[in-house]
Parts: C-alpha cells; structure tokens; sequence
C-alpha cells in the first residue's frame, strides 16, 4: 500500500509561501520568547508535529506500507492520501478525488481550528472516504454542530496519534514509598485555579515546580517529567492530551483538572486517561482526595499497551483497510 501523506498544497507557490511564513514566524515567536510555538516553526514538513512525528514514526514498523511525504499531485495519483490538516492541501486533494485519480481520500483531525463549518465547511464535502475526529467527545461535538448548521458530515472515525515511547523514556525510577515531587503544568483557564492548587501541595508538604505551556520546548517539558514524580494538569479541555500521554509514557501519573465549564459544555480535560494512568478532579477538595490517595502506579505500561506510534498507525491502517470492505 502506498499512502500519500499531505501537509501542503501542491502548488510549488504556495509551498515556497508556507515555508517563508514558517521561517518568519520562528523570528516573530523567538524574539516574543515563546518557545513552544518557536520550536514548532523548526520543522519543514509542516503540520502538528506531534501527530506527523507520530504518523511518520509508526509507518516504520509496517514494510509493506509505503509513505509519500508532502508528494507532487502526479505523484500522489493512485495512491491512498492522508491530508491530517492544511486545508489548502485538502482542497487540491479534493480535486483529485473528484477527477478519479487517487483511490481514498482521509482528512483530519486538525483541518478545522474550532468549527465545523471553517473554509466553507471542506471538511463536509462528499469526496472525504473518513473525516478522523482525535476522541470520542470530538467526535460527537462535531456531528451535532454539524446537524444544528444543516450540514452532513458524512463520514467520521476517532483516531488518536501515538506517543514515541523510545523517546519518552524516563531514566529514574519513581520512588515506591514516597510522592513527593510534583510538576504543576499550566495551561489557558487552568491559571484560574493555580493559586488554590499550590497552597494545597505545599500543605501537602510536596516539592513543587511549575511550567507554563507556550513557555517550553519539548526537552524543557521531559527534564521536568524526569524529576518529578507525578504531574498535577490545570487547564481546559484536550482534543486528545498529547502532553498527558508523554507523561504516561515517562511512567508519571497525571491529577488532571476539570472545570465545571468543561462538563457543562460536554467536553473532556483528558479524553483518554484511565485509573491506570491518572484521575481527574473538579475541585479543592477532590485533589486533596487524590493526593490522600495517592499512591505508585505505571502508567507506561498503559502507553506501551494502547498507544505507542506502532499501535496508532496500526489503527489507521484498520480505518484505511475498512474502506475497501
């Protein structure tokens, strides 16, 4: 099998254009200090990096698939093509499809920013074989502002990207007996209830670091895992909770806040956390709960089980494969 894996428009123009907006934005975003957003220009291929990092590493482990990155429209012809964002890209695949000369067309997740309807509601069109929503309350959001805006999202499936277990790798061990290192990350909403978190943990007697996200790198993000021993989340909802499965992987526990915000608007602050990775508090007083609680669990073996880049992209290829029952 050969998949088509598109970032970018076809146009040479166009991709001249992206990669002279990338460049620019490295400087824009380095000279604000931000260097989360900085280190996502770094990559040419273009895209979350998380989600083509994970889909590019997962092909590996399947020799009979092969993967085109970012081909030329006579290249991509004949083969099955995967657009996971850029909306312009899709639009030239679209064409493609329509024309005859590709065999399925996959879209998604991250075409659309927030709603549906964004780039005159591409992602509705008919020539879509599978629109990837990243969990399941994705999903189900999607299709019901879909219904409420008279449009048909005709065909959709979760998927979820992978994590690279090799590179989220902890070297130290958490300690059996005691929890006492916690890294609080921050993010958006999650400010809110900052201050009321750390009076808690430092009550708790608990050594505490703090990280902002849009503030870090992904190094900064690992040597902050590698010393903690558990991570308190503050933030809104997750799509998926690519951060969270990086610290699953690094075999630390995630104490996720959920807002009840997040609740009433049936969203979710980690769509995939399970009692084998984590728990999920909506108040003071259930972290107390938890951090009463608390107590040496792996959530890496959970990762390893559920959500390396292996099993992600074996997933895909079971959405791919469905497609020619």
């Amino acid at each position: 099998m050969i998949i088509s894996f598109l970032t970018k428009p076809f146009s040479v123009f166009e991709r001249a254009a992206k990669d002279l907006e990338r460049r620019f934005n490295y400087l824009k975003y380095t000279v604000k200090g931000n260097a989360y957003k900085a280190w996502t220009c770094t990559f040419p291929i273009g895209g979350h990096q998380d989600v083509v990092d994970s889909f590019i590493k997962g092909a590996k482990y399947f020799p009979d698939v092969k993967i085109l990155v970012n081909p030329s429209r006579r290249q991509a012809e004949g083969t099955v093509v995967y657009v996971p964002s850029g909306w312009r890209a899709l639009r030239d695949v679209i064409s493609l499809k329509q024309s005859g000369k590709i065999e399925k067309l996959i879209a998604g997740p991250l075409i659309c920013f927030e709603h549906v309807d964004e780039h005159g509601a591409i992602i509705t069109d008919k020539s879509i074989d599978r629109y990837l929503l990243a969990s399941p309350w994705v999903k189900e959001a999607y299709e019901k502002e879909a219904a409420q805006k008279h449009l048909i999202l005709r065909e959709t499936a979760v998927w979820a990207a992978g994590v690279d277990h090799v590179v989220w790798n902890p070297e130290r061990k958490v300690p059996s007996d005691t929890l006492e290192k916690v890294m609080v990350y921050v993010k958006g909403q999650g400010k809110t209830i900052l201050p009321a978190t750390l009076e808690i943990l430092k009550n708790n007697k608990k050594e505490i670091k703090t990280l902002y996200c849009g503030t870090h790198t992904p190094s900064d993000y690992k040597k902050l895992l590698e010393w903690s021993d558990f991570v308190v989340c503050l933030g809104g909802s997750e799509t998926q909770g690519l951060a969270l499965a990086q610290a699953w992987s690094m075999n630390r526990q995630t104490l996720v806040f959920e807002s009840d915000e997040v609740r009433q608007r049936r969203q979710n602050a980690a769509p995939y956390i399970t009692e084998h990775t984590g728990r999920k508090w909506n108040n003071i007083d259930e972290l107390c709960e938890c951090l009463t609680t608390l107590k040496n669990i792996s959530p890496r073996n959970w990762v390893l089980a559920n959500q390396t880049n292996e099993i992600a992209f074996g997933r895909f290829l079971d959405i791919v494969n469905e497609l020619y029952r």
